[in-house]
Formats: structure tokens, sequence, C-alpha cells
């Protein structure tokens, strides 16, 4: 029977349900004493046959176990591919990495050093010795291990998306690497070749940083989470593999893992439904709609005093960064997973051990898969994606129940969903019911914009380079066939670091300084912390949605620029109305050798330009353009570089 019953916590609204234990099909398969799930009994054996695959499977059903099994096939083939996972977060590869370690202990394999020794055991076969090596490789790390190079068994890589796609900063080839960039830019083909016949060595070099990454399966995780120009990134990346691999023959797989349909074209879907028996990957889970009259995230704060539990692994995970920071004055220890690369107040800066943690606190680095037996939780999402996302960080392990809070708008439309509701109900239709009091996601289209394309076409003609003059002249017609005609040019400083400014995985990397010694990303300080007229951030947090008003207007037109000629053309102050002031940009070191890539409602595909902008402003290194003091209307949207 529907719980129409509004249930009451002191002064506080909520409505209460309870998914029951989630469970998908078993498979056949046994490896090594793991038995295999159906979906990954077909992944297995789809490896090699499928040049995409996407896999769309709920939270904790064994995606990642797909990294495993590609390795088995690459040593039960024989051709000893690496298997590369791709994850959105360096928290995450780190907790991917230890899981798959636990994983191939649980398998009977010994380990010495990255190495994993052992029989390998399929049905009770004996399929003889089997090694696995294991290597985490983030921007942390300086270069690539010899042995991953040059490989004597099969191999797993966590990685970051910026890792394969640094082949263009060439692992301490910085110069000739932003030559190929520069001649890529300029030139067609035969004038490009020609301007690099005489660093024809150099640039095979870098043929082996893709050779490395490109030679193998890729599995990349959590697809669905990338957006704007980080997905245009992506799928130039991935444009690049199959490029390579059309080539090189050994059939190849990408495996996409999406909680949503992609905007690619793939050649074959798994789709994993729950069943009513089978393989448990959840467990029983109280979910509590608190229904706030403000603002959620403030709520949950104001909720949050202290850690409840001190038995339960607890976690809180909400989007801003200055609620996090209120939350981290207010507890007495907690671990913060977060964008900056600092401790604050009573929470420690964490990316390693968070096994180890009792109690967690984060923003959107904790909604990426991170595998923890979490039991108790508070949340809040502003979209239907997000919130599946982070309430799957709950209730993936043991016997039990789990209990998750969730901060949520109190809308007509919501609380006429929730008085629906049944007490108890199955995965799915927890699934098609936060579909109905959720938004979707809003795409910003930000890989569709001039920009986008100018570098993918500039990043596409570089790796053509690279590989006709590694390969010779016998690929020229093929590769010609790839390289984009008709580029526009991007005005780029003659220095080698401003080229990976600007083709950059992520574009942004501007720094603003703490007042107490150090430095961090610009935006997530200027939005979220008090900035002295000297030129620094204090520890005293603020809701700043900074703004820029120009003294010419009329300069505010698509294009891409040096800060210097944006300062020139539009004599921009930048308005923190919070604070009460505003700051003559170019007086700003921190935008002092950056880029400005300008847009306008010229340029973009937005039915309402002034809400995306501002909107944009929220998450990328992005401030919006006001007409005047008045701040109502926009006009353009800053992106720095």
């Amino acid at each position: 029977m529907p719980s129409n019953k509004l249930a009451k916590r002191g002064k506080e609204m909520s409505y209460v349900t309870t998914i029951n234990d989630t469970y998908i099909e078993e498979g056949e398969t046994i490896i090594n004493g793991i038995k295999l799930r159906k979906f990954q009994e077909e992944l297995f054996d789809s490896l090699g046959k499928y040049d995409r695959i996407l896999l769309r499977a709920p939270t904790g059903s064994g995606k990642t176990f797909t990294l495993i099994l590609g390795a088995i096939k690459s040593y039960i083939e024989g051709t000893l591919y690496p298997v590369v996972g791709i994850y959105p977060s360096r928290a995450l590869v780190y907790d991917q990495a230890r899981s798959v370690n636990e994983t191939l202990t649980r398998m009977g394999l010994n380990k010495e050093g990255e190495k994993f020794t052992g029989r390998l055991y399929i049905n009770g076969e004996d399929k003889g010795d089997f090694s696995i090596k294991i290597h985490v490789l983030t921007s942390e790390v300086k270069e690539i291990p010899k042995e991953f190079q040059f490989p004597t068994s099969p191999s797993i890589v966590f990685t970051v998306p910026e890792y394969p796609y640094m082949f263009m900063t060439g692992m301490n080839k910085q110069n000739v690497a932003s030559q190929v960039l520069e001649a890529s830019m300029k030139y067609n083909f035969e004038e490009a070749i020609k301007s690099l016949s005489l660093r024809r060595g150099e640039v095979r070099e870098l043929l082996n940083y893709f050779s490395v990454f490109f030679n193998g399966y890729w599995f990349i995780d959590e697809f669905h989470l990338y957006s704007g120009i980080a997905r245009n990134s992506m799928l130039t990346l991935v444009e690049m593999y199959e490029k390579f691999n059309s080539v090189v023959k050994g059939n190849k797989t990408i495996v996409f893992s999406s909680a949503t349909p992609v905007p690619i074209n793939i050649n074959k879907v798994l789709d994993v439904k729950t069943s009513e028996k089978g393989s448990k990957v959840r467990k029983r889970t109280r979910v509590i709609f608190h229904l706030a009259k403000g603002n959620p995230q403030e709520e949950l704060v104001i909720h949050i005093s202290e850690k409840k539990n001190a038995d339960t692994k607890t976690a809180v995970i909400i989007d801003r960064v200055y609620y996090v920071a209120e939350l981290c004055k207010k507890v007495n220890d907690a671990a913060v997973v977060w964008g900056l690369d600092k401790s604050f107040g009573n929470c420690r800066k964490v990316n390693k051990g968070l096994e180890k943690e009792n109690f967690i606190i984060g923003n959107q680095a904790m909604s990426f898969g991170i595998d923890l037996d979490l039991d108790e939780g508070f949340i809040h999402a502003h979209d239907a994606e997000t919130l599946i996302q982070r309430l799957g960080r709950f209730g993936r392990h043991g016997e039990g129940e789990a209990e998750v809070l969730v901060f949520i708008d109190a809308k007509a439309k919501v609380v006429d969903e929730l008085r629906k509701i049944d007490k108890e109900l199955n995965y799915d239709d927890f699934l098609n019911l936060i579909n109905k009091i959720y938004e979707r996601r809003v795409d910003d289209k930000l890989d569709e914009i001039f920009f986008s394309k100018i570098r993918h076409d500039v990043l596409i003609r570089a790796f053509s380079l690279i590989y006709a003059i590694s390969q010779g002249e016998q690929v020229y017609n093929l590769v010609k066939s790839w390289y984009p005609q008709n580029v526009d040019s991007l005005k780029i400083r003659p220095a080698y670091e401003d080229y990976f400014y600007v083709f950059a995985y992520r574009p942004g990397n501007l720094k603003g300084q703490w007042c107490d010694g150090g430095s961090d990303e610009l935006f997530s300080m200027i939005r979220n912390f008090k900035y002295r007229e000297d030129g620094c951030f204090t520890n005293e947090t603020l809701k700043e949605s900074p703004g820029i008003i120009p003294r010419k207007t009329d300069n505010v037109k698509c294009s891409f620029m040096t800060f210097e000629e944006f300062n020139t053309k539009l004599g921009p102050r930048l308005v923190l109305k919070k604070q009460g002031y505003s700051i003559l940009m170019g007086g700003m070191k921190e935008f002092k050798d950056s880029y400005v890539v300008l847009l306008t409602k010229d340029c973009v595909n937005w039915n309402n330009f002034s809400e995306m902008a501002k909107l944009v402003s929220t998450y990328e290194n992005a401030i919006p353009i006001y007409k005047d003091d008045e701040m109502k209307v926009v006009i353009g949207l800053a992106l720095f570089i």
C-alpha cells in the first residue's frame, strides 16, 4: 500500500521508502573461485568482436571486474594487450586499483611488488601460470614504467583521461610536441611534414607514447559524467585510438560504462537489469527524502552537527565547496574529498586510504564510483543522474540495512510523486521515481563551440602528423584522409607551455594564492572564499557569484584572445558583489598569462543564454559578462584558459 503519511522529524518533514535487496543474474563461469555474473560472461565473449560496447549496469554490479576479464582474455589469446581503465578522478583511480588488488588476492594470486602471479583456473580447468601487472598512472607520475612499454605479461592500467592525453606534452618532450601542434594549426599536410623534417627522430618518440596506451582494451568509466570541453577532449582521444587501431589490426575494444545513453555510435549494448534472485549487488537501503523549504544544501549542513553513529561508516556528498567548508567547520574530525588541495577546518584532505576513514565529507569527487562500506549517508543533488550516482555509494556491501537522507527542494511535483510511493520498492522502481522527481542534467554543449571544434581538428592533425612521420611515406595517402581541412587558427603566444594550456584535456589551470601560503584552483577559490585586495584568498567562506562589467560592451563578440587583448578591448572590471567591491582585471596577477574564449548568444546553442551562462559559471572556469552595473542582463561569457 502507498505510504501517504508524511513522516515528521522534529519540525522537519520527510517521506520514507526502502529499496529492497538488489540482485543481478548469475552466469555459469567460475574463475579462480569467483562466479561471474551473466553480463560479465557476455562482455568477456564480446571483447575483440566489437569496436565499441556500451555497458549499462547498476552501481556495485561488478563493472570493475571487467578489467580483470580483459587481462585474462589478453593472456588466453596471447596478445599481452594492456587493459586501460580511464576514470574521471584521481581519487577513483586509487580506489579502483585498491579494489582490483583485493580481488586478485581473493583469486589466490600472490603479490610481488606491482605483479600478481599464480595459476589460472576457469571452471576447474587449469589454464597454467598466470601473471598480471598493475599500474597506477596519474599526473603525479613523471614517466611511463619500462615494463609497461615492453610487456611480458598482461597489465591493467588505472589512469585519469589527462594521462593518455598527455602524449602532447611528450613526457618531457614538450618542445617538439609544441612544434607539432604549431605546425598542425598553421599548415596543410605537406607543408607541416616539411616543417617538421628536421625533427623526425623526436617526433617518432611521441608515437611510442600513443602505442603504449592505444594498443589494448579500453574501459572508460562513468562516461555520462563527461560534458562540455572535457567530453570533446575524450571523444578526440577515442578518435585517435580508433585511427591508430584501424591500421594496427588487432581487434581492440572500447567499453563505455554509462548510466545513460551516450552521444556516439555504439556497436553493442549490454543493458544489465536487476532480478529477484542471483548475485546480490545492493543491500536494503532506507531512503528518507527530506523536503527542504529553503536551500537543501544549507538545510543539510544545519542538520548535521556531528557524525551520528560511531560504528557506521558515514559520508556526506553535496555540491558546492562553500557548503563542504561550512560543514568542516562544524564537525570534530572528518576526511574531506574535494577539488582543493588543502585540509580545512576540522577536515583532513585525503586522496588515498579512504577505506580506513569512518566519516567522509565531499562533493562531486565523492560521486565517482568510490567503493567503500558506507551505510549512512546525507546527500544532495541537482539532477537525476547525480542523485543515482551518489546514492550508489551506500549499501554496497554486507548484510543489514543502509540509511540515506536525501535533501531535496519541496516542489509541488516532488511532493505529489512522493505521496504515491510504496513503503518498499525494488531498485528499478526506485530509479523510475528518481527520474520523475528530478530534472535531467543540463547539457551545456560546450563541446560544440568554435573553440572545441578547432581544438579537435588541430589535435587530430597533430596525431596524423606524428603517425605519418613515424611510419613513413607509405602511409601518407591514408593519413591525408585523416587530416582535417580548413582549420581556423588560434593566436597563441610563441611559448610551448601556452600550447599545452590551450590544448590541455581540461582547459583552465588558473591558480589563486592562499593568504596563509600555497595555491589552489582559482575559480573554486573565487566562488567560495574571500578575496583580499592585496591579491590572496583568506579562509573566510562566502557564496560569491563573480561578474564582469566591460567598459567597452561593443567588443563583446565571439572570439579567442590573450588576456592582454581581452583587457585592452573590453576594459573589464571583476565585480565581487558579496564582498561589496570591484577590481580592474588588468591588475589581477591571477589572469595575467591566461587566454579567454569569449562566448555570446551568436556562437552557442542555448535557448536561454543568460541562465545558461550563469549556470556554466558555477562549475567551469568562466565568468558571466554583464551589460551594466545592475548585473541583470548577461551579454557574454568569458571562459578562461
